[in-house]
């Protein structure tokens, strides 16, 4: 008589052979083919995947199997959490990036309106390509950005380097001989008393026993701005900023024009030196531009100023005068008193 029993015995452990070699298999895949998040947290998940494997191979009875496919799902299910909060976060995390170094961008062409505008747009197309998902468009959009970028840079290159030649242009100009434009004793333009006024305010001070001190006051870049948009644009600025230098000051201080961009005030004050300079701070050191017109269009042109504060009581009004046209020497940007 012929039996099969042996042929069914011998198939039914080649299949559970196979079964187990499967899940041997799948559970050693699962460990070495995880997505790599954060370091630490892929090295446990590959140690308890490990570990699970082992308790396997050692123990291959259907209680066990459970239990190691159990303790296999819960750990793939945990890792997979904490991997996409840990790319979730990155990506929140490169986004504040981008937005900080545009942001740092911003700040250091704000005298451009140009360049903040391109700028603006630009932190839209990366803030929009950080978040887009599909990796294709993702690149698409970031070539956009990259192009962006070079075309920006290359403006600002040719930008600088006119301002450079007009810069030039400027110092050439204001080492050439020239004569005053005003013959009065008041300047035409602002209406205040020219040099010799304030020259002679100083000697008065220095000669009182009074606390007093001459602030030199500067535009910069008024010689560019003058020869790059005219000397009527020039003036108007001259007078927007003795506008705010006046409103910053006492009525009882005395201001004279120096020179084109430059200004004298003389001041009593029972402050020391120290607070006089930070009162003159405060004033000076907030933000300004304006709107100027010209023509059909309007240029905005920032308005920022260089200046000194000196006492003059028991000084030399010479001396103190060499210093105040030593400081307008050193500031560029000034034409000639």
């Amino acid at each position: 008589m012929i039996s099969i029993k042996k042929y069914l015995t011998k198939a039914d452990s080649e299949t559970i052979s196979a079964f187990e070699r499967m899940a041997q298999l799948l559970l050693q895949a699962i460990g070495l083919h995880a997505v790599e998040g954060e370091r630490n947290d892929y090295d446990r998940f590959r140690t308890t995947m490990t570990d699970v494997q082992t308790s396997f191979a050692e123990d291959p009875s259907p209680s066990n199997v459970l239990v190691s496919t159990g303790s296999a799902i819960k750990a793939l299910q945990e890792y997979n959490r904490r991997t996409s909060h840990y790319i979730r976060a990155q990506g929140v995390e490169l986004q504040g990036i981008v937005g900080m170094l545009t942001q740092a961008m911003l700040q250091i062409t704000a005298g451009s309106q140009t360049s903040i505008s391109r700028l603006q747009e630009l932190q839209k197309m990366i803030e929009g390509a950080v978040m887009v998902e599909d990796m294709r468009t993702l690149k698409s959009s970031l070539s956009q950005c990259l192009e962006s970028i070079k075309v920006e840079t290359a403006r600002q290159r040719e930008e600088s380097a006119l301002a450079v030649a007009e810069i030039d242009q400027g110092l050439r100009r204001a080492r050439a001989p020239k004569t005053s434009p005003h013959t009065g004793d008041t300047d035409s333009l602002t209406g205040l008393p020219l040099r010799a006024h304030g020259e002679k305010a100083i000697r008065a001070a220095c000669g009182e026993q009074v606390q007093a001190y001459a602030g030199m006051f500067l535009i910069d870049r008024i010689q560019v701005i003058s020869s790059r948009f005219g000397v009527p644009l020039g003036d108007k600025l001259v007078l927007f900023f003795l506008q705010h230098l006046s409103q910053g000051l006492s009525s009882e201080d005395q201001l004279f024009r120096w020179g084109r961009g430059a200004f004298l005030a003389v001041m009593e004050r029972t402050e020391s030196h120290e607070q006089v300079r930070r009162e003159l701070a405060r004033l000076l050191s907030r933000r300004l531009e304006q709107t100027f017109e010209m023509g059909d269009r309007s240029v905005v042109i920032p308005v920022a100023s260089t200046w000194i504060v000196v006492p003059l009581l028991k000084s030399d009004p010479v001396e103190i005068s060499r210093k105040l046209d030593a400081f307008i020497a050193a500031s560029p940007g000034q034409a000639p008193a």
